[in-house]
């Protein structure tokens, strides 16, 4: 039996960093089929993803994943702690995951599984220490790591100072907590419906992140007709610096940082919206540019933040004050700020400015804006994580095709489909975490300009 290798992912959009990883670590864990979990429309940071989540999937399908799966609304747009959650429940429930691989600043894997037990089972002095740095005014990451450096110590509080450090972390802490429920000792979440193979079988390999400039390996595959451009250089960059280069028109550099099936993803996108511009100029030139400046929010077919501040506007005003308290990531009176500030601001980027401080970050504001303007409710949401774990199946080619007939044939604990045409039993336990993914898709539908009536509940995955 093949091994099965399984990664928590974004890909807004799909980008040399990506490949690498996901090369590296099949060529680590010996495992030679990959299942990706991804966001969905929104992303962990509160944002709308740039890209659609099926352009997304096939472009990681195309860089040699096998089965790209949805993480639902519910995990996908939330804190760490619960994304990491939904991500390796996702996966463990599957019942064939054998490696958890992620990208990490720094890849020491065991300091990381010491700390993420000392997180998991949260010690009487570190909570005591996490408390008293919130009630200074700190916000909970601040706390934590306040807490970490005063208690076990400043080398180990250097673990959660970096993203994909702090990711990592997270994950070893839900798989510590799943290994735990596994044995029956202790009930840390919500037990998914069903049965889950031993987490502690599941072997973890932490891939260096490697940071901007030239990667060694296979340069980027040139098109296959026509007079081939020069082979670009395989460059690295973040995914966030690789947005920004394609918000500000800078398309060439943009494409010279992501494989040439990404490229070509995301040129067929933006010919598709702008027509004049011509795929094959934006593919040979590396140079291209665009002025994107006077179109808004809406590039092309791709989403950016500030696209949700009109519909968080409406929300606030059917809302009102009292309304806003009901909301998911409200706490600590987080409400009143963010009520005071929207009635003074002309734009989504001061609405964030004037609200976050020193206790409520600037992601958790961005999270804030995104829930309130979908009317997501602390009760909604406490339901939908109670429920049993679905993932829409996105993309996948052969080798998907083959995993997802072994999944059909155990008894696994996550729901799988394909559309919503979905059994009544299954829908009864996962009702609200998909209601809450439909009004997702729904409302990053009309952020892209369409309307309601061309809205399509049951789009097909994407065969490769």
């Amino acid at each position: 039996m093949p091994g099965t290798l399984g990664i928590i992912a974004e890909y807004d959009p799909f980008h040399n960093g990506h490949a690498h990883c996901l090369t590296e670590a099949k060529r680590l864990s010996g495992c030679d089929r990959v299942v990706c979990v991804m966001s969905g429309p929104f992303l962990q940071r509160g944002d709308p993803a740039q890209f659609d989540k099926y352009l997304r999937a096939e472009a990681a399908v195309r860089g040699g994943a096998d089965l790209v799966l949805e993480l639902p609304f519910a995990y996908s747009a939330t804190g760490a702690e619960n994304f990491a959650r939904g991500g390796v429940r996702l996966l463990s429930g599957l019942r064939m995951i054998d490696a958890i691989a992620f990208g990490s600043e720094s890849a020491a894997l065991e300091p990381m599984k010491a700390l993420a037990k000392e997180l998991a089972f949260e010690s009487d002095e570190l909570s005591v220490q996490i408390q008293r740095a919130m009630g200074e005014g700190l916000s909970y990451p601040t706390a934590r790591h306040a807490a970490v450096k005063e208690v076990l110590g400043e080398e180990v509080a250097a673990l959660i100072e970096k993203p994909n450090d702090i990711l990592a972390i997270e994950y070893l802490k839900q798989l510590a907590l799943l290994e735990t429920e596994s044995m029956g000792t202790r009930l840390i979440c919500f037990r998914p419906v069903g049965p889950v193979d031993d987490p502690s079988a599941i072997q973890i390999y932490p891939i260096l992140r490697k940071g901007p400039g030239p990667m060694e390996g296979p340069k980027p595959p040139t098109p296959a007709y026509g007079d081939a451009p020069p082979v670009r250089e395989t460059l690295i960059s973040g995914a966030g610096a690789i947005r920004q280069m394609l918000r500000d028109g800078k398309l060439g550099r943009a494409f010279s940082y992501m494989p040439e099936t990404t490229a070509d993803l995301i040129r067929n996108l933006i010919h598709q919206f702008l027509p004049y511009v011509s795929v094959w100029d934006m593919r040979v030139d590396h140079g291209f540019e665009m002025d994107f400046s006077r179109v808004g929010t809406r590039v092309a077919g791709m989403v950016f933040p500030e696209a949700l501040f009109n519909p968080f506007q409406h929300a606030l005003i059917a809302m009102g004050q009292k309304g806003v308290g009901d909301i998911y990531s409200v706490s600590e009176g987080i409400e009143n700020r963010l009520f005071e500030a929207a009635m003074q601001v002309q734009n989504y980027g001061e609405l964030v400015a004037q609200t976050k401080s020193k206790r409520y970050t600037e992601t958790r504001v961005r999270r804030l804006i995104l829930h309130a303007a979908l009317h997501v409710t602390k009760q909604e949401m406490q339901k939908a994580l109670s429920e049993r774990i679905c993932a829409r199946i996105l993309a996948f080619g052969s080798g998907g095709a083959e995993i997802l007939r072994e999944i059909k044939e155990k008894d696994t604990s996550v729901l799988l489909y394909q559309n919503l045409r979905l059994q009544e039993d299954d829908l009864a336990h996962s009702s609200a975490l998909l209601n809450l993914s439909t009004r997702a898709d729904m409302i990053y539908y009309m952020l892209q300009g369409g309307s309601l009536a061309g809205f399509r509940y049951s789009p097909e995955p994407i065969r490769i």
